[in-house]
């Protein structure tokens, strides 16, 4: 990570794996399955095709250094973030090429839409882009 800026190392996370329930799995897994039905039939096909170029299990929540492995073959990288990172920091990641993605896993009550960035959000509906 010696790319990364000093000021913006702060927002950078380790993903702990382990700490994902089978609950967190069922529930990537639900929503997986019902974006790749609906996208399907609504999305552009390089969406799709992005899908399955970042490595994406529709079985269970991504590892983030997985995803960074698959964008690496495009330029980039993926970094896990906690949550919600200022805008700045966001975009000032993307400007070296680096897309955060939040490693917190929504919750079953908040299945369809949570306010907050999570990996479903970030490594579903940014990367594949």
């Amino acid at each position: 990570m010696d790319f990364i800026p000093l000021h913006l190392k702060k927002y950078i996370v380790n993903q702990d794996y382990s700490k994902y329930t089978p609950l967190d799995h069922a529930c990537w897994r639900y929503i997986l399955r019902q974006l790749k039905k609906f996208l399907s039939n609504h999305a552009h096909q390089s969406y799709l095709s992005g899908l399955e170029k970042t490595g994406l299990d529709i079985e269970t929540v991504p590892n983030i250094s997985d995803i960074s492995a698959h964008l690496e073959n495009f330029g980039w990288r993926a970094l896990p973030v906690s949550g919600f990172i200022p805008p700045a920091a966001f975009m000032e990641l993307q400007s070296l090429s680096v897309l955060p993605i939040a490693s917190d896993m929504r919750s079953i009550d908040h299945l369809m839409y949570t306010p907050a960035p999570d990996i479903v959000h970030d490594a579903a509906g940014h990367a594949p882009f």
